[in-house]
């Protein structure tokens, strides 16, 4: 292997035009009787095994789909997914492909679901619509500014179905939440305070001492080849350098990806990582999806000294929006929204008539009028949803379990965080009203709503109608991602121009917005 774009022929034009063959903007194969759609998994690390394969194999999340391929450049990684998918679907019913391209030139697949590290993202999601496919794409959708405005051109250039794997926009409590805040039950949001973690931490190398999720007995290797691996196809857009263990381990694991996700060539820190759910969540409560802030400005927290963050500073990036009622101030902070719990991270709306917090754990509200300004004391005080003596919501998260209806909501509540749930957490919007006083038509029930985030990828591959998180919606909140870390790294504020996505004022000087360079023949280009 180990050739660009321009070495590769993806197939040609009489292929594209076989029977039953989707291209362009002609919308969906035609089946045959009792014939599925089928998939095309491409990235086969531990999130494509640990969620993305069992939900597309779950006939109550992708119904009609089957899995008719495994992609991965690093071929130990391809046979341990196909295996997993042999499992259920039989044995041989999934083929293993090491070329990304391969699967893109075949007419008879569908659709692909994309889990690379996020350097390959664009590239791929953009090439596999324009072969007529249709697209699930983990979060952060890209890895430049430029690359999200060229996925934006060709969802619209293709007309293809495209789902950001942005997933809360699928959970209850978020979108409960949102309704809340758009709803007006806090009236006008003034502050938005969201924690996704450290911003960065500048990892990899042969001689970075520190290791983590990593198995020590590899240690040894760092840097030496690995046979199974297409290392330049790893790379792809990426610069060249030698193969690293810790970047991509050895064989079949579940380390979290800490290595790659921190590479400023390969991914975008936490902020693209954990921001990408959080910071997504702040931008739909703000009704921002298709704009963004105006104004990112610097951190003034401390350099970090350790090793493991690379000096840069950890939090305190403020990002302004404006809205016609005034400036919004968006905080990244280092709160946490469940005592005890490092990472209890999630996104909280400041109003000038209550508050809405809301993370995986818990929803809670606050109603109460004159605005508050997030502070650290109150910060800390949301972890134990001690706030202020107002009117606080109080129905019990346990008084609602024996309602069927929930079950499936709060299958992924954990038990250890049951006491804190159960002192402010409400989930259903007519509660919401019944508590507060709201007349019903104060309730948004306009917003998207689905109960699981591949279901609704499935249901609108076969409806074309656009998903909850379409190419647009995923770009704007990996613009904000990619804005964060922008700042943290290059330790500077700046004026954004949220429809252009560029720069504005003159500031930003030198902060690339694409990837120098010819990105080695992978440009991302609709």
């Amino acid at each position: 292997m180990n050739v660009n774009r321009r070495g590769f022929i993806f197939g040609s034009v009489a292929a594209a035009s076989l029977a039953g063959c989707a291209t362009g903007k002609t919308g969906l194969r035609a089946l045959k009787p009792g014939e599925k759609r089928t998939i095309a998994m491409i990235g086969c690390g531990s999130q494509m095994r640990s969620t993305l394969i069992p939900c597309f194999l779950d006939p109550q999340s992708a119904p009609n789909v089957r899995i008719a391929a495994v992609c991965d450049c690093d071929v130990v990684r391809a046979k341990g997914c196909a295996k997993q998918v042999d499992d259920v679907q039989g044995v041989g019913t999934c083929k293993i492909v090491l070329d990304f391209r391969e699967v893109l030139a075949d007419p008879s697949i569908d659709m692909v679901c994309v889990a690379t590290p996020d350097h390959w993202h664009a590239y791929i999601c953009i090439e596999a619509m324009r072969r007529g496919k249709d697209v699930y794409c983990e979060k952060p959708l890209a890895w430049s500014v430029q690359e999200t405005k060229e996925l934006v051109k060709a969802e619209r250039k293709f007309g293809r179905i495209f789902q950001t794997g942005s997933m809360q926009r699928s959970s209850r409590e978020f979108r409960d939440a949102v309704a809340l805040v758009r709803g007006g039950l806090i009236g006008n949001v003034w502050y938005v305070d969201v924690n996704f973690g450290h911003a960065d931490a500048k990892l990899g190398g042969p001689s970075q001492p520190v290791r983590f999720w990593d198995d020590p007995k590899n240690a040894a290797a760092e840097g030496a080849p690995n046979p199974d691996v297409d290392w330049t196809m790893w790379l792809g857009p990426a610069a060249m350098r030698p193969y690293s263990d810790q970047l991509a381990p050895r064989g079949i694991h579940m380390f979290y990806p800490m290595f790659w996700r921190c590479d400023d060539d390969l991914a975008s820190g936490y902020c693209g990582d954990w921001g990408a759910h959080h910071l997504d969540i702040a931008q739909w409560g703000l009704d921002m999806d298709r704009s963004g802030p105006y104004r990112v400005i610097r951190s003034d927290e401390p350099h970090s000294t350790d090793l493991f963050h690379g000096g840069r500073r950890q939090f305190g990036v403020r990002m302004l929006f404006k809205k016609p009622y005034g400036d919004v101030e968006l905080y990244h902070g280092p709160f946490s929204l469940v005592k005890g719990e490092e990472h209890g991270w999630g996104t909280v709306f400041y109003g000038d008539k209550g508050i809405v917090a809301v993370n995986r754990e818990k929803i809670a509200v606050w109603a109460g009028t004159g605005l508050v300004k997030p502070t650290r004391d109150i910060r800390r005080k949301l972890q134990t949803c001690e706030f202020m003596p107002e009117k606080i919501a109080t129905s019990s998260i346990r008084s609602l379990v024996g309602d069927p209806s929930l079950e499936a909501s709060l299958s992924f509540i954990e038990k250890k965080y049951a006491d804190v749930i159960a002192r402010a957490g409400l989930y259903r919007s007519e509660r919401y009203a019944r508590d507060f006083s709201l007349k019903p038509p104060t309730m948004p029930d306009w917003l998207y709503r689905t109960a699981q985030h591949v279901r609704d990828f499935c249901a609108c591959v076969e409806s074309r109608k656009p998903p909850i998180t379409p190419a647009e919606t995923g770009g704007r909140a990996c613009a904000l991602c990619l804005l964060a870390n922008m700042s943290y790294k290059h330790d500077v504020g700046f004026d954004w121009d949220p429809e252009r996505m560029e720069f504005a004022n003159g500031t930003g000087k030198g902060i690339p917005l694409s990837r120098p360079g010819d990105s080695n023949g992978w440009e991302a280009k609709a």
